[in-house]
């Protein structure tokens, strides 16, 4: 039986021919779905949009629809907030957590229960943290993160930056996050003040990306080779295991059931999937599903992972 990481890689026809596969069961999911209405700045995008793009650990890319198309990047932003804090400080753990939990990735009343220390860097009191402390070794949470972006993915240019328009849509209506920063300074986990955490927070959320940019950009969590580059072997081994377990939040089980793959989401419709050892896979389509991950994007990855054979278990 061949061993993790070690499988033969698919023809180049088969690989596109997956994503093909998997954007139209993809599309038909998405129908099911609703446009992100908790921020008024993305309930405009047109429900149509989808694309999906694949990156190898051995430099094939494939892709196919909206794949080049810039879309907000949400809370897939947390992942590369969390490898850009990884990035300067290996041992930032004890301060985000890094345990599962059934409470909700916006939840007050854990955060209350475990006296401001956040279960894990997915949820947004983790998150919350992390970005604070990136203001704390870097300035600029946001940079840091569209850096981070930008040199895994190998661009060079700043079209990876945050829209303004969007990140000002959440900042007038997210009161939660607000109130999770209260409890966080209350239980002297923030070092910064509350509204640059907030400002810096919803800014590195409405990043804008796309599938094409964050599949390379992902790719540090595929390879699994002994030579560090961005991030150290530990260190990505521990991300993809809190990403099995938190990065799909209470669809976390579901994922890994029906998937098999670490994966996280975000509300602008955005799914990344990682293949240690092979690859990264990324969709993107705007109407979310009940529990506000994209319909189709979710549908799309399960059939392409399945056509792939790709999963860790």
């Amino acid at each position: 039986m061949s061993q993790l990481g070690t499988l033969p890689a698919a023809p180049a026809q088969d690989m596109q021919s997956y994503l093909e596969q998997a954007v139209l069961l993809g599309r038909r999911a998405a129908k099911h779905g609703r446009v992100c209405t908790q921020i008024p700045a993305l309930s405009t995008v047109p429900h149509d949009k989808f694309g999906m793009a694949v990156a190898t650990v051995d430099g094939y890319k494939y892709a196919v629809g909206d794949s080049s198309e810039l879309f907000s990047i949400q809370s897939l932003s947390k992942l590369f907030s969390l490898c850009a804090l990884l990035r300067l400080d290996p041992e930032a753990w004890a301060r985000v957590g890094w345990e599962p939990t059934d409470s909700g990735y916006g939840s007050v009343a854990e955060l209350e229960r475990t006296s401001g220390q956040p279960r894990n860097p997915f949820v947004n009191p983790g998150a919350l943290v992390v970005t604070d402390r990136l203001i704390s070794l870097t300035g600029d949470a946001v940079s840091a993160t569209a850096d981070l972006i930008r040199d895994s993915a190998g661009i060079g240019s700043p079209i990876v930056q945050s829209d303004p328009r969007v990140a000002l849509s959440e900042a007038n209506t997210d009161h939660r996050n607000a109130a999770i920063a209260h409890i966080l300074t209350a239980n002297k986990k923030l070092a910064n003040s509350i509204d640059q955490v907030l400002t810096q927070f919803f800014a590195h959320s409405a990043i804008s990306a796309s599938v094409q940019m964050l599949a390379d950009a992902a790719l540090i969590l595929a390879d699994r080779s002994e030579t560090p580059q961005i991030l150290d072997v530990a260190t990505v081994r521990r991300v993809n295991a809190v990403l099995l377990m938190s990065g799909m939040y209470g669809a976390a089980g579901e994922t890994a059931y029906k998937i098999g793959l670490p994966a996280k989401s975000g509300i602008g419709g955005g799914v990344l999937a990682i293949m240690p050892g092979k690859g990264v896979v990324c969709a993107w389509s705007p109407p979310l599903n009940e529990v506000g991950n994209s319909a189709g994007g979710i549908a799309a990855i399960e059939e392409f992972a399945r056509l792939a054979n790709w999963s860790v278990f």
